[in-house]
C-alpha cells in the first residue's frame, strides 16, 4: 500500500474531528506546524490513539525511535514521517 503524507493527515484529522469541532476549528484550517498537544486538541493518550489508528488504517507498524518528539506533536511532520517509514 502506498502511504502518502496526505493520506496520513486525513486519518489524523478524522481522529481529531471531535476535538477540532469542540475547539471551533475546521479541519481544513489546521496548519502543518500546529502543536496538537499545546493546542489542547489531544493529550499523550490521544497521541497514542492517533498512532494506533494510523497503524491500523494502513496495516503498518512504525518504529518511532528515530522520530524527534517535536515532530510527533505536529500534524505535518508526523504525517511525513509516517509516509517515509511506511
Amino acid at each position: 500500500m502506498n502511504v502518502t503524507a496526505e493520506a496520513v493527515r486525513a486519518v489524523v484529522l478524522d481522529e481529531l474531528a471531535p476535538a477540532l469541532a469542540d475547539s471551533g476549528r475546521a479541519s481544513e484550517g489546521v496548519a502543518d506546524d500546529l502543536d496538537l498537544i499545546d493546542a489542547g486538541l489531544i493529550d499523550s493518550l490521544g497521541m497514542l490513539e492517533i498512532i494506533a489508528a494510523v497503524e491500523a488504517r494502513f496495516a503498518i507498524e512504525v518504529d518511532f525511535e528515530e522520530l524527534e518528539p517535536e515532530r510527533l506533536r505536529a500534524i505535518g511532520p508526523f504525517s511525513r514521517f509516517i509516509a517515509e517509514q511506511a
